[in-house]
């Protein structure tokens, strides 16, 4: 079945499998077959004996928004002493997001089920993840109640940077956490949690990931909060330069399309519904930089209120879309330009202009119709001489004969 969303239960199984992990109650198998595993980068961050790793990170898969909070525990493999092997757990929203309380209760209750179903004595009982023993968490099915739009989070850019986080994890402090965390998705893909000593060391030494206690975590906050005003003055600053560049555009649009109209009214008086037709397209599209231009104005307001960068963002891509679909369904008006061109081209044509446009040129075309005129009236003439001497000519023949015939009774 498809949710909005649903749990992953992960772990390490030593040979042959190594890292696996499987979906269970819920989930969309496009979205899942793309989903980044949870397995982690043990040469940056290790699991110890008796601790334990919380995380937040963001996804792209399937095309959908997804937000994951995870749980790893230490657990051994079968047949293997190796260190930094666990089990864990993930609950996953598509699109959504529920309260932090809820989430981290959740995901407690599935990880502690999952453990007591598939551990023995500290060893993971199983060899694969698809065969893992799980019970649905007793709040599950709250979950779906009290879901809520993910707001301001931008998932198209992988950052590929990483931030650990050496803090107290339980349920109330990982609470508050998590909830300043979602911001800083803006700038790490992924959000380490431990109060483990020495995860916190081992992370240190190797320097792969940036880590921080909780002074830097909310340094790190207060840094993207004063990053993030300076987005909003700058895209601020760019809406209002729009909106001043968008009055220009439109005086020279509006002045080019009623040049282009008049211009076939002039020539094309009886073509009078494709001229309105054109009348009509630059009223929509008038009206359209009016309502973008107040959609700007709307946009500002609730930027310079709410702060929301990505959101304002996606506002002004979607209206700035309509302005150009409007313009470009109606400036380009195919009967007119076609109309427009077949004319200046027949208006520059000698063939459509017998006899110019200056007054030389019309008194030679004015000659040469005279004179053509002249020699039809010649050829007029001729002809009805040749006619009359023809008609003579056979007169006088049959005269000539009936007077033969007289002449030879008389003999």
């Amino acid at each position: 079945m498809d949710t909005t969303y649903f749990f992953s239960a992960f772990g390490t199984f030593g040979n042959p499998y190594g890292f696996r992990q499987s979906f269970f109650l819920g989930g969309n198998r496009n979205i899942a077959k793309e989903i980044r595993t949870y397995d982690l980068k043990t040469d940056a961050i290790k699991l110890f004996p008796q601790s334990s790793i919380y995380s937040i990170r963001k996804d792209f898969a399937g095309d959908c928004n997804l937000i994951s909070y995870a749980v790893y525990k230490f657990a051994k493999e079968q047949n293997s002493d190796r260190g930094g092997t666990f089990i864990g757990s993930s609950l996953l929203f598509i699109d959504k997001i529920a309260s932090e309380s809820l989430v981290i209760n959740t995901l407690n209750d599935f990880q502690d089920q999952l453990e007591k179903n598939n551990l023995s004595e500290g060893t993971i009982a199983v060899n694969h993840s698809d065969n893992f023993s799980i019970r649905k968490p007793k709040d599950f099915d709250k979950i779906g109640f009290n879901v809520r739009e993910m707001e301001d989070l931008n998932f198209t850019r992988a950052t590929q940077n990483y931030l650990v986080i050496y803090c107290e994890t339980n349920p109330a402090q990982l609470q508050n956490f998590f909830t300043k965390a979602l911001d800083l998705l803006n700038v790490y893909d992924t959000l380490y949690f431990t109060q483990s000593h020495e995860i916190a060391e081992f992370v240190k030494q190797k320097g792969i990931f940036k880590i921080v206690d909780t002074g830097g975590f909310n340094k790190e906050i207060e840094k993207f909060h004063e990053e993030r005003i300076r987005e909003v003055q700058n895209a601020v600053a760019d809406l209002k330069k729009e909106k001043v560049n968008l009055k220009e555009e439109k005086t020279q649009l509006m002045d080019d399309l009623r040049k282009q109209v008049e211009r076939n009214e002039k020539k094309h008086q009886e073509n009078e519904v494709k001229i309105q037709e054109s009348k009509t397209g630059i009223d929509l599209i008038s009206r359209e930089y009016e309502q973008y231009a107040e959609k700007i104005d709307t946009v500002i307001r609730n930027l310079e209120s709410d702060g929301k960068v990505e959101t304002a963002k996606k506002r002004y891509l979607e209206y700035k879309k309509t302005l150009i679909n409007t313009i470009s369904q109606n400036k380009n008006i195919e009967s007119l330009d076609s109309i427009s061109s077949f004319n200046t081209r027949a208006g520059n044509s000698r063939e459509n202009r017998p006899y110019g446009n200056d007054l030389a040129e019309f008194n030679k075309g004015r000659r040469n119709h005279e004179e053509k005129e002249f020699r039809l009236d010649v050829f007029k003439v001729l002809t009805f001489v040749l006619s009359l001497l023809l008609i003579l000519v056979v007169t006088g023949y049959f005269v000539f004969l009936d007077a033969g015939k007289l002449f030879q009774i008389s003999l």
